[in-house]
């Protein structure tokens, strides 16, 4: 009760000195200090609008928000200059092939409504590096873009290939696989210490990568995701790995593309042939 009487108390003498000074004639508030005119659009901005926002319904964010990453990491913005050359080859591999196969209206249904760019890497304890994030379905985090060679295919691919892996987590979420139809194919497999394993090694167990062996759903968006990056390299990789392996690749393979049909009746191999193409079309931009 003390506590309480003292919070009127005090309530009290700062509604009465309000009034007072509201009442006074000779007092000026001066002028409003906050920033009501809306912050002009960069040329730069404009173009986002045109390319990303209209037609997608997603807002890119480059300019420094620290609300908008993890302030426990060192992480610096993206150079400016590096913003729209990154954005083009974003949309020609991934949002333009989905749009083609799919229609523009599924795109803009499933796609997050934020993209989020960050020029530094984002490195974790483990001596693994988080190239990338999908939050709540809304957003995807895309780091380490300053050093990335927009011309060569090999870094485009593995960028690429990160923004795949985070939209199939989205689209998950939209539709969920059959994560134990899926997991049970190597379950006595899966490690928490996936980064003491090498690609090979993991190939060999019946998984396309090292990473895809933390569990069911990260190995589902690293299997759909390996074929996204390129279906040629892909196929090469799965007839050179052992033939154990090979098998459960495989099988793991016919499950996603069976998902894309069922859950939204996208063809899985025409839209993997579609985003090697346009990788090829895309480092020429």
């Amino acid at each position: 009760m003390k506590t309480i009487n003292r919070y009127i108390a005090l309530f009290s003498l700062v509604g009465a000195l309000g009034l007072t000074t509201s009442c006074s004639k000779e007092d000026s508030l001066g002028e409003s200090r906050l920033k009501v005119t809306p912050e002009e659009k960069s040329a730069l901005d404009n173009w986002i609008d045109d390319n990303y926002t209209y037609p997608y319904n997603m807002a890119v964010f480059y300019r420094w928000d620290p609300a908008k990453v993890n302030m426990d990491r060192y992480l610096t913005p993206i150079a400016i200059e590096k913003v729209q050359p990154t954005l083009k080859v974003i949309d020609k591999i991934w949002l333009e092939s989905y749009e083609t196969i799919a229609g523009n209206q599924f795109v803009k249904r499933t796609a997050p409504r934020e993209l989020v760019m960050v020029g530094s890497a984002n490195l974790n304890k483990t001596a693994t590096v988080t190239l990338g994030l999908a939050e709540q379905g809304v957003r995807i985090s895309l780091f380490q873009i300053n050093s990335l060679n927009l011309k060569n295919k090999a870094e485009v691919e593995k960028f690429i290939h990160t923004i795949q892996h985070e939209y199939v987590h989205i689209l998950n979420q939209a539709e969920p696989f059959d994560e134990s139809e899926y997991g049970k194919l190597t379950a006595a497999d899966y490690r928490a210490d996936w980064n003491n394993s090498s690609d090979d090694e993991a190939r060999s167990l019946g998984f396309i990568s090292a990473y895809a062996q933390s569990n069911a759903v990260e190995d589902f968006a690293e299997q759909a995701s390996w074929m996204l990056k390129d279906i040629v390299a892909y196929n090469k990789l799965v007839d050179e790995s052992p033939a154990s392996g090979r098998a459960l690749i495989r099988q793991k393979e016919a499950l996603v593309v069976a998902y894309y049909k069922r859950a939204f009746d996208i063809d899985f191999y025409e839209l993997c042939n579609l985003t090697t193409a346009n990788t090829e079309e895309a480092i020429k931009l």
